[in-house]
């Protein structure tokens, strides 16, 4: 039986992280939420750099956004609301 802590054979996919950040700025393009830093490199690469072993942070994003439990109600037409509650400003 394998251990779940053990080594994964492959690099994690950091573009399928719910942790991964693009932060837009020149020298530092990428970022981990979860470990608080940003790289010039993938995260796994810098977590792989820096501790000797691999990233045990990967969270796979979820594939399908969250579910709104108070959808808004559908807005009133233009026509309906014209006349309601509003005045002409003279």
């Amino acid at each position: 039986m394998e251990d779940s802590r053990s080594a994964p054979s492959q690099p994690v996919d950091c573009l399928r992280c719910r942790h991964f950040q693009i932060t837009w700025e020149a020298d530092h393009p990428r970022a981990c939420r979860a470990m608080g830093f940003k790289t010039a490199l993938w995260p796994w690469q810098e977590v792989l750099r820096s501790s000797g072993g691999p990233c045990l942070k990967f969270e796979p994003k979820s594939p399908h956004p969250p579910i709104n439990p108070h959808p808004r109600e559908e807005p009133e037409s233009t026509h309906q609301a014209a006349g309601r509650g509003f005045s002409k400003l003279a």
